[in-house]
């Protein structure tokens, strides 16, 4: 068993005992309170939550952060300004 595999399991186990009806910030609490210590303790445990955690509450209405909103980064302003460069030289 890996530990995402344990950490999943213990997810399940916590979403048995959430009421249907309970919303995101209840969902995302019971989480935090289920939390065993040896995966808070180290850094490898904190991903593997987390990463669960994340994979069960985007079932729930967590919505996942967007690239979309993020500006461009200076790289890609600067590939976009050579782009539109060749295309004026090309035409």
């Amino acid at each position: 068993m890996t530990w995402f595999d344990r950490a999943a399991a213990i997810i399940a186990e916590v979403h048995k005992t959430i009421p249907a009806d309970a919303d995101l910030k209840a969902r995302k609490a019971a989480l935090r309170a289920a939390k065993p210590h040896d995966l808070h303790c180290t850094s490898w445990g904190r991903k593997v939550w987390q990463k669960a955690a994340k994979a069960y509450l985007t079932k729930h209405g967590l919505k996942p952060r967007g690239w979309k909103n993020l500006p461009p980064s200076p790289l890609e302003q600067a590939i976009a300004r050579a782009k539109a460069r060749d295309e004026r030289r090309a035409t």
